[in-house]
């Protein structure tokens, strides 16, 4: 059908399309010396899991080896899959159906492609930037203001608002939420790796995965 056709052409386009430059060459420049010296830690530390086509990427990490956040692997079902298999063949849509049980039960490590512009991160957006990932969870921001779009070059991330500003009557007028990790679903503990690095270890990380 033509609608399917044109799915696979899409699918086709954003997965060939490639990640943009770093723009803040101005203000901001990535320091060469650093991320040559930065990728040699990524290799050490990253390349296995995040890699494209290394021997974890895209891969399910178990749970009790990332210890992310597991509320939204846990609402995953059996009934869940097999409702998601049933629409998708009803469609003729011809892929791999979802997997109604999970073992092991954890998240799939993505490939790092562009990773300086997809804050907040982890899985659920509670890490706001990566500088802030590199520290370890008990040392993370336990709030922050998602959807305040100022991009933070050094921390590489989103940038905290300085107020929330309001209209002459009192209304909100930004649509940034305050996100709090203490509520169910938004833990940021878990992904340690990287967070045993010297501060001069994790800058150098920094400037290469802003090459990326």
């Amino acid at each position: 059908p033509w609608f399917l056709r044109r799915i696979a052409d899409l699918d086709h386009y954003l997965s060939n399309l490639p990640p943009p430059t770093w723009p803040f060459t101005e203000t901001n420049a990535i320091n060469q010396q650093m991320a040559t010296e930065g990728q040699k830690i990524y290799a050490r530390d990253c390349a296995a899991c995040h890699e494209p086509r290394a021997e974890f990427t895209n891969k399910v990490v178990p749970i009790t080896e990332i210890k992310t956040d597991p509320d939204r692997m846990y609402s995953w079902s059996k009934d869940a899959a097999a409702e998601a298999n049933r629409r998708v063949k009803k469609l003729g849509i011809d892929r791999p159906p979802m997997v109604e049980t999970q073992n092991p039960y954890g998240y799939v490590s993505p490939p790092l492609d562009g990773v300086w512009l997809r804050a907040p991160y982890l899985h659920n957006g509670s890490v706001p930037t990566l500088r802030d990932l590199l520290n370890p969870p008990n040392e993370r921001p336990q709030t922050f203001h998602r959807g305040y779009d100022v991009f933070d070059p050094v921390k590489v991330g989103f940038k905290e608002p300085p107020s929330r500003p309001t209209g002459p009557t009192g209304e909100l007028t930004q649509p940034y939420f305050l996100f709090d990790t203490r509520e169910k679903g938004n833990g940021n503990q878990g992904h340690v790796y990287g967070t045993q690095l010297s501060s001069q270890d994790k800058e150098k990380l920094l400037e290469y995965l802003k090459t990326l």
